[in-house]
């Protein structure tokens, strides 16, 4: 699997479905929450040129990756588990809800058994819209659309005692560091993180009972995952006070909130003017900011790649055949997974010797998610810190776009 990156509705926007197919196989994407919230947002837009609501959904739901996605935890609950006193890995690895531990002759595997969010992604993908699910985009889009951004950004100052003014984006990015460090109110900075992340009220007693007997460290010591949230808002809060980004534009507030998720990738890509400004001060050494018009670019010099091999090759299914870039350092996909030390070629026709067949892998995988349903049947939960194998279950279509993404004798699940 390619590079972990988090990408945005922007970038999806501007993909055709074959080059779309081909960023699903290249790369392991996190797919975020917001997200979702902004494609069932597009519900409620009035659309012109005669498409409807529901084309325009599912015309970005049928290019939303499956073959190397993971649908991220809501930052909320993640932050709430931290507070709590859950460890939050940021290793550039996605947070996923659930995971069943089993026990087998290999070891310990997981299964991670198809998330409530994917389910319903995959109802968006077959044109299938609730009413349920236009309501959560109407109210999405009403509370977006009745935030103050500026008066919020004037209570956040005032509260944090900011006041220092930015003159541009990184000196608002220094600012919001040293607020989330809370030299001399730790406490305050405890409170407001809890208040402006929408935690749960009845809970703050317990969670500051757990600060306290820590030693009341900053929030930065305490819960780090929590911490870059809050940069994340105060940050906003800061460079909308200023007018350096626009308060009047309800959207930049949902923009901003795809950083949360910086963490948990080693990429992110998007075509947004905004996170083009503001996402490289968020992103480590170790991380990149992918401009979704190059990537676009280079998705196309590498359709006429593939498309260029044999009819025998392609017949394998875009999963098999673009399972690695070209080793060519021409394509930006092949530099990236460079950057990340992935390998970027095979031998096609190499097996190596320890390689088991299609049927017993997925023979395999059965086993593992018939004994995952057994272990949450009984309602038991086995103990673990690092599987052996992981098992992910997701929906995928034979065929996006002019790519087939499965090698012939796999069947559509109606088929016998």
């Amino acid at each position: 699997m390619g590079p972990i990156t988090l990408f945005d509705k922007s970038f999806l926007e501007m993909l055709s479905a074959d080059q779309a197919a081909l960023f699903d196989a290249l790369f392991s994407t996190v797919i975020c929450p917001i997200f979702y919230s902004e494609v069932l947002a597009d519900l409620e837009k009035p659309v012109k040129g005669g498409r409807t609501v529901e084309k325009v959904v599912h015309d970005i739901a049928r290019k939303t990756p499956v073959m190397h996605s993971a649908p991220n935890m809501l930052h909320v609950n993640i932050c709430h588990a931290e507070l709590n006193g859950h460890p939050v890995e940021m290793r550039r690895v996605p947070v996923l809800p659930g995971g069943v531990p089993v026990k087998t002759s290999d070891g310990i595997g997981v299964v991670y058994e198809e998330s409530s969010e994917s389910k319903a992604f995959n109802r968006w993908q077959q044109g299938r819209f609730h009413e349920l699910e236009r309501d959560f985009a109407s109210d999405w889009r009403a509370q977006l659309q009745s935030s103050h951004h500026a008066d919020a950004a004037k209570v956040v100052k005032a509260v944090l005692r900011i006041q220092e003014t930015p003159r541009n984006l990184k000196e608002a990015f220094d600012i919001a560091n040293r607020a989330v460090e809370g030299h001399g109110q730790r406490y305050i900075t405890l409170k407001t993180a809890y208040k402006l992340l929408g935690l749960p009220e009845k809970n703050f007693e317990l969670v500051l009972k757990k600060w306290k007997i820590a030693g009341g460290p900053p929030l930065t010591a305490f819960a780090p995952y929590t911490a870059h949230c809050m940069t994340v808002d105060i940050f906003f809060h800061v460079a909308a006070d200023k007018k350096l980004i626009s308060p009047d534009r309800s959207s930049n507030r949902v923009d901003m909130a795809y950083l949360y998720y910086l963490p948990f990738c080693m990429a992110f890509v998007s075509n947004d003017k905004l996170h083009k400004r503001c996402a490289p001060l968020f992103l480590a050494e170790n991380q990149l900011f992918i401009d979704g018009e190059e990537l676009k670019r280079d998705l196309m010099s590498l359709d006429d790649h593939y498309s260029s091999l044999s009819e025998q090759e392609r017949e394998q299914g875009i999963f098999r055949l673009a399972a690695y870039p070209p080793d060519d350092d021409k394509y930006l996909t092949t530099r990236i997974w460079k950057k990340f030390k992935m390998a970027t070629s095979r031998s096609r026709s190499a097996t190596p010797s320890n390689a088991i067949s299609s049927k017993e892998l997925l023979e395999k995988v059965a086993n593992l998610q018939d004994k995952a349903r057994q272990i949450s049947a009984k309602g038991s939960r086995l103990n673990f810190s690092d599987p052996d194998q992981v098992v992910i279950e997701r929906r995928i279509p034979l065929q996006i776009g002019k790519w087939k993404t499965m090698p012939p004798g796999v069947k559509a699940e109606n088929e016998e």
